[in-house]
Parts: C-alpha cells; structure tokens; sequence
C-alpha cells in the first residue's frame, strides 16, 4: 500500500494500526498534534454528517487547508467522472482526497489510476469498506481500557449491507479480539465468503448477548436494499434484533453499546440504551475526530 493510501484494513500493516490508534488516544487525552501544511479535499457523493463533519475538523485542527467537493454540485452532474474529477482537484494543489461514494470496490479501482502525488482516503464505499470508523471504533474500546484480547465483541443488524461490520472485522481479527459474533435476520446476514469466514453466528440476539463485553448495534440500511430484503415490519425488527435494556441484562454488567450511526431509534436499539451510561455513541463521535487526526498525520508525515 503507498504510504498516502488507506483503502481498507488488509492495507495497512499492523504497525501503522497500533501507531493509528495510540496516537488517536493519545490525542483525546490532550496530545499535542503535529502541525501541517497539506491541502486535502473531502469529496463526498453521499450523504454524511458524523463521517464528513470529523474530517473536516480533524483537517482543520491540524491546521491542514481543506477542500469540502459536494458530489452532487460538481462536474459528475455534467459527465465528469470520479477519476477526472480527483485528477482536476490534485492539479489545483489536492494532496490528499477523502472519498465517500455509492459504488462498492471504488477506491481499489482508483488506486492505479490516480496521481502518483495524490493521496486517498476511503470514507466509505457503498457496502465495501469504512476503514477509518473501524479504527475509530478499536480506539474507542481502548481508551474505554476495554482489553482486547480477552473481549467478546457481537456486531448486530444489517451485516449483508455494512462496510461497518467488514471492516470491524478484518481489524478486530488482526488485533486479535478473544471473540467476534455476529447477529442479524437470516435475510440481512452476510453471504458465506472470505470477509466472514470463520466468524461465529448466533440465531437469536439473546444468545449472542451472553457473556458480550461489547455489542456493536448496526443500522438497517434501506437504501441499499433490494426488493427481496427492503420489506421488513420495522416493529417486529424491534421485537427480536433490537437492543433493549431487557436484553442488555444479558450481557456482561459492563457491556459497552456502540452504534456507528445514524441510527433509528426504536428499530436498531430503543432510547434508554442509546441514551443510557454503557452507551459509546457520542464517545465514538468524539473519537472519531481525533482517529481521523491520527489518520491525517500518519499518512501526510
């Protein structure tokens, strides 16, 4: 992987994980960042706030110039595409793109096409890869001085359509967590492949729950879904894969509750769990934020 390129987490070796995320904690706990001089542009074709709005803030805290390309206002509308688009902006003086788009496997596309002095970022390619909420959520669990190695960790919800959970996984893999589950409606789990394999389902939530140090509630993804999976009773959804305090109990009395977001309430986990004191949500917000500044030095150095 060129050094001014994270795609996904195989990309990246583990010592430039662990640097990542200490960095990032470090940085929470008051580190003083490394000052740039960059010009990155965050160039996104779907809808975004917590991903968008901490990129540019994390720029903007490193004193990095930044470039905010709203898809949807640029010369895509007129013909252009992706590659030309990033090529226009790297001629302006870009130096590093934060990319979010619909397309899955884009940014591996685009990788041997780009500028050789053109870096990118993937913040999210349909249901690929998200990268940097996987390292945001692994820096989260560690300033929470969550240990790992001995952890159960129960990703839950729409596994078939998440980047989310894939990218959870490859990192959680290599940062060799004690137990990774996953649990979903038969319809929305993920079809038997490499990404998974090896990862232990559970049929019920209940069952996933016990003895879960962390539980890691995904959203339902409608718009990516098709005719056979975008029919469910949002209320029955509820009924058996939401995240309730009754169901909570049957984790560990610490069980942390993390949501990438945005979520909906009342479908993937009710209000008193995502409002209550084992919930991250806000915490993985804050954290992202400074990940995303980790990310920017790590790469830009």
């Amino acid at each position: 992987m060129s050094a001014k390129r994270l795609i996904d987490i195989d990309g990246l070796s583990l010592d430039l994980i662990e640097t990542i995320l200490e960095r990032a904690v470090a940085l929470s706990q008051g580190a003083e960042p490394f000052a740039q001089t960059h010009t990155v542009a965050n160039v996104f074709f779907e809808p975004s706030t917590r991903t968008r709005v901490s990129f540019e803030m994390a720029a903007t805290r490193l004193g990095l110039r930044v470039i905010n390309l709203d898809g949807e206002r640029s010369s895509i509308t007129k013909g252009e595409s992706v590659l030309d688009t990033l090529k226009t902006l790297h001629a302006m003086g870009v130096e590093l793109a934060v990319l979010r788009h619909e397309q899955t496997g884009i940014c591996h596309e685009l990788m041997d096409e780009l500028p050789p002095g053109l870096g990118l970022i993937n913040a999210g390619d349909g249901c690929g890869h998200h990268p940097t909420q996987a390292l945001l959520d692994a820096a989260t669990l560690i300033a929470q001085g969550v240990d790992l190695p001995t952890a159960k960790v129960v990703i839950c919800g729409d596994l078939r359509h998440s980047r989310v959970a894939r990218s959870n996984v490859a990192l959680l893999t290599r940062l060799g967590v004690g137990e990774i589950g996953l649990a979903g409606p038969e319809a929305l789990m993920p079809a038997m492949g490499s990404d998974f394999e090896g990862i232990k389902r559970f049929e019920d939530l209940d069952s996933a729950l016990a003895n879960a140090d962390v539980v890691m509630m995904l959203r339902v993804q409608k718009e990516r879904m098709d005719a056979a999976h975008g029919g469910l009773d949002w209320a029955d959804y509820h009924q058996h894969w939401g995240l309730t305090a009754e169901r909570l109990a049957k984790a560990k009395p610490d069980c942390w509750v993390m949501h990438p977001g945005p979520m909906n309430r009342g479908v993937e986990l009710s209000a008193d769990v995502a409002d209550g004191p084992r919930s991250l949500i806000l915490t993985q917000v804050r954290m992202s934020v400074f990940t995303r500044m980790a990310i920017f030095e790590a790469l830009l150095s």
